[in-house]
C-alpha cells in the first residue's frame, strides 16, 4: 500500500500542528518535518521536536543537507545528534542521505531509517545500483528522486519498483509527476503530495485532492490500466480531470496522467508498452504517425493524430479533433455548406479543421504566420491561402482559431481586427474558458463557440475509442467550468 506523505516546513511548532491535522483531514498517512527548512526560517529546535507527538500523523523527521538540494550545511556529528533527539522525540522514521550514511553510519534506536539519493540536475545515474546500496546498509525503506530531461525517463524510475519492496522511486517537476501520480501503480511505498495551497518541499508535488480524488490513489494498484496526453507544455491541461472522472463514473480501474514530452517517439519508445491509450495535443501531433501499427482513415488523411487506442493486432491512431470542430463550425454558423470560414493555423489542429470544414462543403481559406505552411497546407487540400498580413481585409462567415494565441493569456488576441457582420467565430482555446477573441467576437455581434465545446466533443470520442462506452459529457463540463472558475 502506497502511504502519502504531506510535507511540512513551517517554523511555529503550533502551525505544524496545524497542518498535520489538516493532512489528516486530506487522506494523508505521514508527515514529513522538514526540519532543515523549519531551522532556515528561525524556528527552534528544541520546540519543534517537542512537537512531534501532538502531530495528527506519525512524522518522517528529514534535515536535509545542502549536498541535496536541503538547506543544513553544518558539522554531520551535530546532525546526527539532531536526528538521536527527534528519534528521542517520537519521529516515526528518520530520513538520511545514502552518502553520508556510507561514510558513517548510523541507526536511529526507535524509529525506521530511510536512506534516499537525490539528483536535481538530471535522471540519477546508476539508481538500481543506488537501491543496491540501500539494501546493503539495511535501510527501512531506500528512497530515490530525481530529475528527469523528458518523460521519457520515467520509465527508469518505474522499473525500480519491480520486485521490490520498500523502495520509494520519484521524479520531480513537471517531467517527473506522472511518477507520483502513477504511485499506486508502480508499487511506490510513500508518494509525496502537498496541501492545496503549500509549495511543497520538492518541484512537481501534486496536491493532495489531485492524488487521492482525481488519479484515486487508493484504488491503484498494478493492474490499473494507464492512460494519459502528451504536449508541452501540459500543466494546463484539463484532460486529466475529465477523463479521471469519466473512469470514475464507469467504476473502471484506470488513470489517466499527463505527460510532459519533448520528443514524443523517444517517449513512445520508452514507456508506450504500458501506456494503454493516449492523447497527443500541441506539438506533437504529427510525431507518432509513423510508430502506430495502423492509421484510421480520417488520421491517415488528415495527417495529424491526437488519440492512439488499442485495439487486437496492436495500436492505432486517430483524430477525434476533426469532428469536433466541424460541430463547433455549425454551433457558430448552422450548416456549412457554401460557407466561407477563415481557419488561423496550419499546425495538427490547423489541419484538422480545414479537413473538417472542407469535407463539410465549407470554402476554406487559411493562413498561418509562417507563410510557407499555409501554402503547402493549401495546396495539399485544395484551398486557399491567405497572407497574415493581408488578414483585415480578408471576408469570412466563420472565423476559427487552431492556434494557441490567448492560452492563459486572456490579452492575447489572433485576431486584432474587425469582425464582419452577422459572422460565427470559434475559438479552440479553451483555458481561460472566454478568451479575448470570445469577448470582442461577442461585442461585435458575432455568434461565438468557446473551446471548451470541441474539448469535450473530442474526449467524450476519445473515451468512447479507449472504453467502447458513452462518457458523462455533461458532468466532464461542469468539472472543467468549476476548475476554470477557481
Amino acid at each position: 500500500m502506497t502511504q502519502v506523505v504531506v510535507p511540512l516546513s513551517n517554523p511555529e511548532p503550533r502551525f505544524l500542528i496545524e497542518r498535520s491535522q489538516a493532512a489528516r483531514q486530506a487522506g494523508a498517512d505521514l508527515v514529513e518535518v522538514r526540519l532543515d527548512l523549519c531551522l532556515q526560517e528561525g524556528a527552534s529546535l528544541s520546540a519543534v521536536l517537542e512537537a512531534i507527538p501532538a502531530l495528527a500523523l506519525p512524522a518522517i523527521v528529514t534535515l536535509r543537507h545542502a549536498h541535496e538540494r536541503g538547506a543544513w550545511d553544518g558539522d554531520e556529528a551535530e546532525r546526527l545528534a539532531i536526528y538521536e533527539r527527534a528519534d528521542a522525540a517520537g519521529a516515526a522514521w528518520i530520513d538520511r542521505e545514502l552518502v553520508f550514511h556510507a561514510a558513517r553510519p548510523w541507526r536511529p534506536k526507535r524509529a525506521k531509517l530511510i536512506l534516499s539519493y537525490h539528483d536535481f540536475t538530471g535522471p540519477g545515474v546508476d539508481l538500481p545500483g543506488k537501491i543496491a546500496a540501500m539494501r546493503a546498509c539495511h535501510a527501512d525503506l531506500a528512497k530515490v528522486a530525481v530529475m528527469p530531461l523528458d518523460a521519457s525517463d520515467l520509465d527508469a524510475v518505474r522499473r525500480l519498483h519491480d520486485g521490490q519492496e520498500a523502495v520509494a522511486a520519484m521524479a520531480m517537476g513537471e517531467h517527473g509527476l506522472p511518477s507520483r501520480l502513477l504511485a499506486g501503480v508502480w508499487g511506490s511505498a510513500l508518494v509525496f503530495a502537498r496541501l492545496p495551497g503549500d509549495a511543497g518541499s520538492a518541484p512537481g508535488q501534486p496536491t493532495t485532492a489531485d492524488l487521492l480524488e482525481m488519479c484515486r490513489l487508493r484504488q491503484q494498484s498494478p493492474a490499473t490500466a494507464v492512460y494519459g496526453v502528451i504536449g508541452s507544455p501540459i500543466a494546463h491541461s484539463l484532460s486529466p480531470l475529465i477523463h479521471n472522472l469519466a473512469f470514475a463514473h464507469h467504476g473502471l480501474d484506470a488513470v489517466y496522467v499527463p505527460f510532459r514530452v519533448e520528443d514524443a517517439p523517444g517517449f513512445w519508445t520508452a514507456c508506450g508498452g504500458w501506456i494503454q491509450g493516449l492523447s497527443i495535443t500541441i506539438p506533437h501531433k504529427h510525431a507518432l504517425q509513423v510508430q502506430m501499427d495502423d492509421l484510421e482513415p480520417l488520421c491517415d488523411l488528415v495527417g495529424a493524430m491526437n488519440t492512439i487506442y488499442r485495439r487486437a493486432g496492436g495500436t492505432v491512431g486517430t483524430n477525434t479533433d476533426a469532428d469536433a470542430i466541424r460541430r463547433c463550425g455549425e454551433r457558430a454558423v448552422g450548416p456549412l455548406p457554401g460557407r466561407r470560414a477563415l481557419v488561423l493555423g496550419a499546425g495538427g489542429a490547423g489541419r484538422a479543421a480545414v479537413f473538417a470544414l472542407r469535407a463539410a462543403g465549407a470554402e476554406v481559406a487559411i493562413a498561418n504566420r509562417t507563410q510557407a505552411r499555409a501554402d503547402e497546407l493549401a495546396r495539399e487540400v485544395g484551398c486557399r491561402a491567405v497572407a497574415w498580413d493581408s488578414l483585415a481585409a480578408e471576408r469570412f462567415d466563420l472565423l476559427v482559431n487552431m492556434t494557441s494565441v490567448g492560452l492563459k493569456a486572456p490579452a492575447d488576441t489572433p485576431w486584432p481586427h474587425a469582425f464582419p457582420s452577422g459572422a460565427g467565430v470559434f475559438d479552440s482555446v479553451y483555458n481561460p474558458l472566454r478568451t479575448r477573441l470570445i469577448h470582442e467576437a461577442e461585442a461585435a455581434g458575432c455568434r461565438a463557440v468557446v473551446g471548451l465545446d470541441m474539448f469535450i466533443d473530442q474526449a467524450v470520442a476519445q473515451f468512447r475509442h479507449w472504453t467502447g462506452l458513452e462518457a458523462p459529457a455533461e458532468a466532464m463540463r461542469a468539472a472543467c467550468l468549476a476548475r476554470l472558475s477557481a
